[in-house]
């Protein structure tokens, strides 16, 4: 029996009837659809086959630009997958190589299932793999088992395994994962190391200013006091209110501070308002081209990670709109899908976008289409992008520091002055009497 079954209520759990492995309900189906003016819509729909949803759709007037199974996850699923969160790129990174290498040694896919559960280095990818292990021994395909975790692997993950079943070529397929997983890990490194030191030194300004605002400026904070006939400037005074409130209630302050900072990260973040903050970053120095290179890249590795194995163009559009961080480059992937359905080039509806995708991406991709060779084309501005970004976070890095050691000197050069100037101008008092 599962082992969370117990906790969970039987009327959140996706009713299931099985005889001899073949449901009794009809499987979901996940489309993506155009209107006639060209807009996009994704949803799902309960109807019993793919031609009776394509026909729903054709009836409301859109038009259907892809039609599939969406594997059912029960309240169960859902539960353990949240209990266990996701794996670490470098896990999936190595799961899915040592995946590939077993495959190519000739091992069956549940024997390397199996050695991989036994191998797994933490409790959390044991329980997946033992998961996987035990829904393909039953028979069931391995995308579709992979599909159940949506927390772990990713739309793009299941469907370059399901192309590679259905073309035979598994073990190849899931080699071209490993090496888009190594190069995305690369990738993501690269942009987190270029911001660690920046995050780290903004850290400890607030730490010490902190600091000094709590313990330092009270000593003084008596001087002042006794300092009769001398106005204090407005900094002094600041300081001196601030310096009061974080002495009595420093804990609180502690916490409002922080509190504060990480509740703007997270108000930012939410969905409602990537319009404005995804508009934003896009038109910011330095970090508009930072972005567009990181987006870039990621499209290249993935629609041509995409076409390589074997999906099809529509689909791989479909995919690799998912998985571009900013909404602009997913509206423009959309469009792209609308077009290409339609019969337009990928090169031409590129460069309509040519404020997101410069047109040396248009171009080579234009290249690609008319020789045949698009998949190659999409690796090299995979490469060339990812050095692009290597690049920018290097010099990312040397304009940071001098930029950082400005702006903390300055804090702290006003800082000094709101304390001496007070001192100062008592001892010139004192000087004209």
């Amino acid at each position: 029996s599962p082992v969370f079954a117990f906790l969970i209520p039987r009327a959140f759990v996706t009713k299931k009837c099985y005889t001899e492995g073949e449901s009794h309900f009809a499987m979901p189906y996940k489309y993506v659809a155009s209107t006639q003016s060209g807009a996009i819509r994704r949803g799902t729909s309960e109807l019993a086959s793919k031609d009776a949803v394509m026909q729903d759709l054709e009836a409301r007037g859109w038009i259907p630009v892809s039609v599939d199974v969406m594997a059912r996850v029960s309240a169960e699923q859902r539960f353990t997958s949240l209990l266990l969160g996701t794996v670490s790129q470098v896990e999936k990174v190595l799961l899915t190589k040592h995946l590939s290498v077993m495959l190519k040694a000739g091992l069956t896919l549940i024997e390397a299932l199996a050695i991989l559960r036994d191998q797994a280095s933490t409790f959390r990818l044991r329980l997946i793999m033992r998961g996987l292990h035990d829904k393909v021994e039953r028979g069931q395909k391995f995308s579709d088992a992979l599909a159940e975790y949506p927390q772990v692997f990713t739309p793009f993950y299941v469907n370059i395994v399901r192309a590679g079943e259905l073309s035979g070529s598994l073990e190849g397929n899931l080699d071209h994962l490993a090496v888009q997983f190594t190069k995305e890990y690369e990738l993501t490194s690269k942009v987190k190391s270029a911001m660690l030191y920046p995050t780290i030194v903004l850290i400890a300004a607030a730490a010490i200013g902190f600091f000094f605002a709590t313990y330092v400026l009270p000593q003084v904070a008596a001087l002042f006091t006794s300092l009769k006939g001398v106005e204090l400037p407005l900094v002094t005074r600041i300081l001196l209110k601030v310096s009061d409130i974080a002495r009595k209630y420093t804990w609180e302050s502690f916490i409002v501070v922080f509190g504060g900072i990480f509740g703007t990260l997270w108000f930012l973040r939410q969905k409602f308002l990537a319009p404005v903050t995804h508009y934003i970053v896009l038109h910011l120095p330095i970090v508009a081209d930072i972005v567009k290179d990181v987006n870039n890249a990621r499209f290249s590795l993935v629609f041509g990670t995409l076409l390589r194995s074997g999906i099809d163009i529509v689909k791989a559009i479909d995919v690799t709109s998912s998985v571009l961080g900013n909404m602009y480059f997913r509206r423009a992937m959309n469009q792209m899908l609308v077009d290409v359905q339609r019969g337009k080039p990928i090169s031409e509806s590129l460069a309509a976008h040519d404020d997101l995708f410069p047109k040396v991406v248009s171009r080579m991709i234009n290249v690609g289409e008319r020789t045949g060779k698009l998949e190659e084309v999409l690796a090299y501005l995979s490469d060339f992008y990812e050095l692009e970004v290597e690049n920018t976070m290097k010099n990312l890095s040397t304009i940071l520091e001098p930029v950082l050691l400005l702006f903390i000197g300055g804090v702290a050069l006003a800082m000094a002055f709101a304390i001496l100037i007070p001192i100062y101008n008592f001892i010139a008092a004192i000087r004209r009497i």
